[in-house]
C-alpha cells in the first residue's frame, strides 16, 4: 500500500494524493498542503481496514478514452495523420487493449502489443508509429492527470531498425527507362511522372500544384500546400512549412509545354484532365506500374529522387531541404546508406572486371 502526496506545479499551493494499491492506481486533488496530509491519514487508515470505496472509480479504459481523444478539437492534426490514427486505434490497438482501464496498462502490455504486431508481418516503420499514436494518447492522458506515467516510453525501441525498411528506389539506368516509356503517355502524365522523379515532391504535393507556384524564369517551384487524395482535400505540407524546390531543365521544358494546353482551357491546376479536373491517384498508380519496370509504390520516386542525388554526392543540407524533411538528421536516418563510400569494396572490383568481362 502507498499513499503518496504531491505538488503537481511546485508553488502552484495545489496538491495531490496518489493512491497505490494492490495494483489499483487512484488521484485527486486535495487544496493545500495541510488538507492533503489529512486526506492521506485518513485514506491510510481506509485502506487498512480494507475499506476500499475510494478505489471503486476506475480510469478510463483505452478505447474511450481513445475515443475523446481522437476527436478533441485541441490536436491540431492535419485530416490525414486524423485519419491515419483513427484507423490504428480501430485495427491495432483497441482489438488487444481497448477494454483496460488507462493506469492498469503497463510497460510489458504495450511490449506485447509490438510482439503480436511483429507477429502479423508489420514493418517495424509502421509499428512506430502505431507506438507514437499510443504514446500521444498516453502523454495525453499525463496532461489530463489521469495516470502518472505513460508505459509507451522508451518502448519504440522494440520495434526494431526502419532505417533502411521500405525503401525500393529506382537505379539510375531504370528511372532513364520508365521515364521513355512515360513519354509515350499523355502529355499531362509524362510530366507528372517526370516531375516526381526529378524533384521527389509527394504525391499529395504534385497534385496541389497549381501555375501561379511556379518560377520558371528561376527554376523553382514554392511547395504550399497538399491535397489529401483519400479525403479530397486541400491542407497544409506535411510539415505545415513553404519551401521552395528546384527544378531540372528537362522538367521546366515538359511543364512550360503543358502550360500552353492549360492556359488555352484556363486552367489553374497542374496535373488535370482536359476538363480540369484534378488526376486520379489510382490512375496513376496504375500507369505506374506499366511504365515501372519493376512493382514500385508511388512514394518510392520520392525515395529513388533521394537516393541517386545522395549516391552521387550532392550536399545532404540541400537534399533535406528539397524534401521538405523537419531535420537533416532524419534525412540522414532514411538514407545515409546510400552516402558514397559505403560500398568501397563494389568500387574496388572495378579494377578487375576485364578478369570476368565475356
Amino acid at each position: 500500500m502507498a499513499v503518496l502526496l504531491r505538488e503537481k506545479k511546485k508553488g502552484s499551493g495545489e496538491w495531490w494524493v496518489f493512491i497505490n494499491h494492490k495494483g489499483k492506481r487512484r488521484s485527486k486533488k486535495v487544496g493545500d498542503k495541510r488538507a492533503a496530509n489529512a486526506v492521506k491519514r485518513e485514506v491510510e487508515t481506509r485502506l487498512a481496514r480494507g475499506e476500499l470505496g475510494m478505489l471503486k472509480e476506475r480510469c478510463p479504459t483505452v478505447s474511450n478514452y481513445g475515443n475523446e481523444w481522437l476527436s478533441s478539437p485541441l490536436q491540431e492534426w492535419g485530416n490525414a495523420t486524423r485519419k491515419t490514427y483513427e484507423a490504428i486505434f480501430r485495427l491495432h490497438i483497441k482489438l488487444g487493449l481497448g477494454s483496460k482501464p488507462l493506469d492498469e496498462v503497463k510497460r510489458r502490455d504495450v511490449k506485447a502489443l509490438i510482439a503480436r504486431l511483429k507477429d502479423k508481418g508489420l514493418s517495424s516503420s509502421r509499428m512506430k508509429v502505431i507506438i507514437a499514436a499510443l504514446s500521444g494518447m498516453f502523454e495525453n492522458a499525463v496532461e489530463d492527470e489521469l495516470i502518472e506515467y505513460n508505459p509507451c516510453k522508451n518502448t519504440r525501441k522494440h520495434c526494431g531498425n526502419s532505417s533502411v525498411v521500405d525503401i525500393e528506389p529506382l537505379t539510375a539506368n531504370e528511372v532513364d527507362n520508365m521515364l521513355e516509356k512515360a513519354s509515350e503517355l499523355p502529355q499531362v502524365e509524362y510530366a507528372f511522372f517526370l516531375t516526381a522523379a526529378r524533384t521527389g515532391l509527394r504525391v499529395g504535393e504534385l497534385l496541389a500544384l497549381e501555375w501561379t507556384d511556379f518560377d520558371f524564369e528561376e527554376r523553382t517551384t514554392e511547395i504550399n500546400k497538399n491535397y489529401n487524395y483519400r479525403a479530397k482535400q486541400i491542407g497544409p505540407p506535411k510539415n505545415k512549412k513553404t519551401r521552395s524546390v528546384d527544378l531540372t531543365p528537362a522538367t521546366v521544358e515538359a511543364l512550360r509545354s503543358l502550360r500552353k494546353s492549360a492556359k488555352v482551357l484556363g486552367i489553374k491546376l497542374v496535373f488535370t484532365d482536359e476538363t480540369g479536373k484534378r488526376l486520379d491517384y489510382q490512375m496513376l498508380y496504375k500507369k505506374l506500374q506499366a511504365i515501372a519496370p519493376k512493382p514500385i509504390r508511388m512514394h518510392d520516386l520520392r525515395h529513388t529522387y533521394a537516393t541517386l542525388r545522395i549516391a552521387k554526392g550532392d550536399n545532404i543540407l540541400d537534399v533535406s531541404k528539397q524534401l521538405g524533411h523537419h531535420s537533416v538528421a532524419f534525412t540522414l536516418d532514411r538514407y545515409g546508406h546510400w552516402m558514397p563510400g559505403e560500398y568501397k569494396s563494389q568500387v574496388d572490383e572495378l579494377d578487375n572486371l576485364h578478369l570476368s568481362a565475356p
